[in-house]
């Protein structure tokens, strides 16, 4: 039984000691580090997230949504949109929901945010009728939507 034992032991300390197997990863080739000089990231001038967005703000916070992702806009609410941010930015979400009394959303489809589908357009009637700024969302996050191409008539 001893014997068993010892030989046991002798497997495992074999099974320990023999050299690791070599990593797929290993056989990929390698680069060599790149120099500091062509890490430079170039970056354009005269852009910036705020320039590609519009500013919502209720006077504590304010959030930004991409361009043309406010649908609409009652004279009533004009000065809560574009004007300077006051406050703490907030995620879309989190200022949806604290400002859910003045913000309504329209869910589009890509069709619709890229203008090769009209948008429903008893909705745009309706927002006439309401007192809220209105955003267009996909998958609840706000998406631009470009105006939509006149229909054409197709010829025989």
């Amino acid at each position: 039984m001893k014997s068993l034992a010892l030989l046991g032991l002798a497997l495992a300390g074999a099974a320990i000691a023999a050299p690791p197997v070599s990593s797929p990863f290993s056989q990929l080739p390698q680069e060599a580090p790149q120099a500091e000089a062509e890490k430079q990231v170039i970056r354009s001038k005269n852009q910036s997230i705020i320039g590609q967005s519009t500013i919502l703000h209720d006077g504590e916070s304010w959030t930004l949504v991409p361009k043309g992702a406010v649908l609409h806009i009652p004279i009533a609410m004009k000065a809560r949109v574009d004007a300077k941010p006051v406050g703490s930015l907030l995620p879309w979400s989190d200022f949806l929901v604290k400002n859910r009394a003045w913000l309504a959303t329209q869910d589009v489809d890509l069709s619709q945010a890229a203008g090769r589908q009209p948008l429903p357009a008893d909705r745009i009637a309706a927002w006439a009728k309401q007192d809220k700024v209105v955003v267009a969302v996909h998958y609840a996050g706000p998406i631009s939507v470009r105006p939509s191409e006149p229909q054409t008539a197709a010829t025989p």
